[in-house]
C-alpha cells in the first residue's frame, strides 16, 4: 500500500494527470473542498478522458467556506454527474478525500487529506494512499466506496443534492452556502493578516519550497525602460507561479470602446502600498512597479506584440481575449471578447449588458494562455486595496485608475 507524502514523494494532481491519461472509464472524486486552482488545472485531462468515453462523477462539500462558486460551475461542465454533500447540523462536516479510477479489469484508487484545490493537488503537506485492484476478483474491497456512492446518489438522502442546472448552483450562492473565490481569497487574507499581527516577530518555523510545476514565464528585472530596438526578451521561471494563485485586480470604472469591454493595462505604476521586492513587478525605483500588462507576461516593451488569451468567465471559457498595444492612445489594453465553449453569447455582450462597468476586475493566472475573470463592485475598492500585498496608480494622478496584487 503505497504512501504518497506530498510533495516529498510526488504531488497527487501529477499523478492523477497520469493516470486519467490510462484507459479507466470511470473517475469518481469524493472532496470535502473544490476550487478553481484545481478544478481548472486539471480541465485538459478531465475533458481528454471525457472524450475517450470516460464518465465523471463527484461528491463535493461545501462546509467551511471550502468550495468555491467557480469550482461548481466549472465541475458542473466538466461532469456527467455532479452532487454536493452537506448536512445543516455545524458538528458535523463532510470532509472526505478519495479518488477512484475503474474500468472492468483493474481500479486505481487514491485516499487521504487531498481535497480538489491547488493546495491540495500540488503545494501542501499532504499525505494519501495509493491502491490497485484487480477486477473483479478484488471488487469486494471497493465495496465501502460503492456503498458510499449508492448512498449519495439516492434522491431520498437529505444531505446529498445532485447539481442539474447552473440555476442550482446560483441557489447556493443566493442562500449563502457558497461564496465566490475573490471573496473567500479577502477573507482568508484578512485572518492571516490578524494572525500574523498576533504572533510575535521572531518566527519559530522555516519555510518549505516545494518545486511546482508551471509553464509561466515572465521577463528577468528589466534595467529602466529605454527605447532600445532589441527589447530584453530572455525568460526564466516564475518565482511566483500560478498555483501560488496569483491574481491581480484592476479598477475598470466606466470602460472603454463600444462594448464597454476594454481595459486599459499599464506599463508602469506608482505605488501607494506595499512592496513589490522579489517579485517580477520589481522596478530599479522602489516608488514604482511594472504595471498590469507584466501580469499577462507580456514585455512592457515590446510594442509589437499581441496575445491572445483564453477567459474563464461565470463557468464559461471564451477565447479569444485580445492584448495589444494601441499606438494612438500611447497604451496597452485588453479586450474582453472571444466566442464562448458553449451555446452561449460572446464576451463582449457581458460588456454591453454592463457587467464590467463599475466593477473592479481581478484576473488569476492559471496559465500563462489562461486566466479567470471575477468581479466585485467598486464599492469594494478600499477594502481590496487594504488587503492587497501592494498596490498602485497606472498614473501620477490621484485620479488615475488603481491596480493591485492580491
Amino acid at each position: 500500500m503505497p504512501i504518497i507524502n506530498q510533495p516529498f514523494q510526488g504531488q497527487l494532481g501529477e499523478i492523477l494527470k497520469v493516470q486519467l491519461n490510462s484507459d479507466y472509464t470511470s473517475f469518481t472524486i469524493f472532496s470535502a473542498f473544490a476550487k478553481n486552482s484545481g478544478v481548472l488545472r486539471l480541465k485538459e485531462s478531465f475533458e481528454k478522458f471525457n472524450a475517450s468515453g470516460g464518465t465523471i462523477k463527484a461528491f463535493i462539500g461545501i462546509d467551511l467556506d471550502g468550495t468555491s462558486y467557480e469550482a461548481l460551475l466549472n465541475l458542473y461542465k466538466l461532469c456527467d454527474e455532479l452532487y454536493v454533500i452537506h448536512s445543516e447540523n455545524f458538528s458535523t462536516t463532510y470532509h472526505s478525500k478519495i479518488y477512484l479510477l475503474a474500468n472492468t479489469e483493474k481500479a486505481w484508487c487514491a485516499v487521504g487529506s487531498n481535497n480538489l484545490t491547488g493546495g491540495g493537488l500540488w503545494t501542501n503537506f499532504e499525505s494519501c494512499s495509493i491502491q490497485t485492484y484487480d477486477l473483479p476478483d478484488q471488487g469486494n474491497e471497493l465495496e465501502p466506496i460503492n456503498t458510499l456512492m449508492a448512498k449519495y446518489t439516492d434522491s431520498s438522502y437529505a444531505c446529498a443534492v445532485r447539481i442539474n442546472s447552473l440555476e442550482d448552483i446560483n441557489t447556493l450562492l443566493n442562500a449563502n452556502y457558497i461564496s465566490k473565490e475573490i471573496t473567500q481569497k479577502m477573507n482568508t487574507v484578512n485572518k492571516r493578516v490578524s494572525q500574523t499581527a498576533r504572533r510575535k516577530k521572531n518566527p519559530l518555523f522555516g519555510t518549505e519550497n516545494i518545486p511546482i510545476p508551471t509553464v509561466i514565464s515572465v521577463p528577468k528585472p528589466h534595467r529602466p525602460f529605454t527605447r532600445s530596438k532589441e527589447p530584453d526578451t530572455d525568460f526564466i521561471v516564475n518565482p511566483f507561479p500560478a498555483f501560488t494563485n496569483e491574481q491581480f485586480w484592476f479598477e475598470m470604472r466606466e470602460s472603454t470602446g463600444g462594448s464597454r469591454n476594454i481595459l486599459d493595462l499599464s506599463k508602469l505604476g506608482k505605488i501607494e502600498a506595499g512592496s513589490v521586492v522579489g517579485t517580477p513587478y520589481e522596478y530599479p525605483d522602489q516608488r514604482r512597479m511594472y504595471g498590469g500588462i507584466r501580469f499577462f507576461d507580456i514585455d512592457p516593451e515590446d510594442i509589437s506584440r499581441t496575445k491572445n488569451i483564453t477567459i474563464n468567465y461565470s463557468g464559461r471559457d471564451y477565447f479569444p481575449s485580445t492584448i495589444k498595444f494601441t499606438p494612438g492612445n500611447g497604451s496597452w489594453r485588453i479586450q474582453l471578447k472571444g466566442s464562448p465553449n458553449d451555446e452561449s453569447g460572446e464576451l463582449s455582450k457581458c460588456g454591453n449588458r454592463g457587467d464590467f462597468v463599475h466593477k473592479i476586475l481581478i484576473f488569476e493566472k492559471i496559465t500563462t494562455d489562461y486566466y479567470v475573470l471575477s468581479l466585485l463592485d467598486e464599492k469594494e475598492l478600499d477594502r481590496i486595496k487594504s488587503l492587497s500585498r501592494v498596490w498602485a496608480r497606472n498614473g501620477s494622478g490621484a485620479s488615475s485608475k488603481a491596480y493591485g496584487m492580491i
